[in-house]
């Protein structure tokens, strides 16, 4: 759901008041032509991506997303945004404390020279999903994991899932996540920890922030995604049915990385004539703009394993407190 995209990935973007935070369906492996920047539409990559993330590697980029394709963690690289090509799996090997099959929403933070990656898996006993962490030298990988236990697991809360890394103008980092609550029939609340300087470790107490209720939230809330702008803290999360059109991107606020955040009360992304259930978003920076990246179902294929959920992006703009996010739409942000 966490860093900077510049020097240090959602930490800080050449602007001092600007910080970035940060189920699975699998179909066959996929190649995309090249096409022209100017011809360029959503979605940016037309098959399954779930849960993307987009970070910078030199002069391009890199997106990481949920398993498929027969990767733990899909990768896509581009030059520019606009045309993707399908990489190589970021986590070709995974920790001792689990087993393959569901490897989810990956989301990745530079810490000095080492990027490091949280992510969800399934623990092995009891058997439910949890947040581990792994380390790479380079953005596209291979990240390792080599703990021998989850770094959180919330065995009475259903599990843990959708941990988002985040670092603060101030230099403190913190990870937010959600408790997979709607798999046991308990409340979803969103949490915060700190993290240590170089991001291996949660330092004091987690902190409760939001749950579902608000009334298009349906029976969740997940997918945090931390940006702070001139000193105000943005928390984005996805709410309601991931596998309907119902899914959407909500917004709330708050003056400290761990609130408390008052929240929109409609979305700020919703489903669109071309996008059905747009959702776990992630934001970075291009040349100054915030861009955010999601995933979102074909109208007449919602639910279906083709073309799965593909990959997105909008344009966000910030007055204060307030927020507009540029709608799904097929013609991309302008300048891209």
């Amino acid at each position: 759901m966490t860093a900077a995209l510049g020097a240090v990935l959602l930490a800080g973007c050449g602007r001092a008041t600007e910080t970035t935070s940060g189920g699975s369906v699998t179909t066959p492996a996929s190649t995309w032509a090249s096409r022209p920047a100017a011809a360029a539409t959503n979605p940016v990559w037309p098959s399954n991506f779930p849960d993307p993330q987009i970070l910078p590697d030199g002069d391009g980029w890199v997106a990481i997303a949920t398993n498929g394709n027969g990767m733990n963690v899909q990768t896509l690289v581009s030059d520019d945004l606009t045309s993707w090509t399908q990489g190589s799996d970021a986590m070709p090997e995974l920790a001792s404390w689990t087993t393959p099959g569901k490897v989810w929403a990956p989301e990745v933070h530079r810490f000095g020279d080492r990027w490091v990656m949280y992510y969800t898996t399934t623990a092995p006993d009891p058997s439910i999903q949890c947040i581990g962490l792994a380390v790479a030298d380079d953005p596209k990988g291979p990240y390792r994991d080599t703990g021998s236990t989850p770094l959180v697991c919330e065995q009475d809360q259903g599990g843990s899932i959708d941990a988002s890394p985040f670092v603060a103008a101030d230099g403190t980092a913190y990870l937010y996540w959600k408790n997979d609550g709607n798999a046991v029939g308990v409340d979803t609340w969103i949490s915060v920890q700190r993290l240590s300087a170089d991001g291996m470790r949660l330092e004091g107490e987690a902190k409760r922030l939001i749950r579902q209720d608000l009334p298009w939230e349906g029976h969740l809330v997940e997918a945090p995604f931390v940006w702070e702008r001139d000193g105000v803290f943005h928390l984005f999360y996805s709410a309601n049915d991931y596998g309907s059109d119902r899914y959407a991107v909500g917004h709330a606020t708050a003056s400290s990385p761990t609130g408390p955040f008052t929240k929109d009360a409609e979305p700020v992304l919703t489903s669109t004539d071309v996008a059905a259930g747009p959702g776990h978003c992630a934001l970075f920076d291009k040349d100054g703009r915030v861009l955010m990246v999601y995933h979102a179902w074909a109208p007449d294929a919602v639910g279906s394993e083709v073309p799965g959920r593909t990959m997105w992006l909008s344009e966000v703009t910030f007055d204060g407190t307030q927020v507009s996010v540029t709608p799904a739409q097929s013609r991309l942000p302008a300048g891209l």
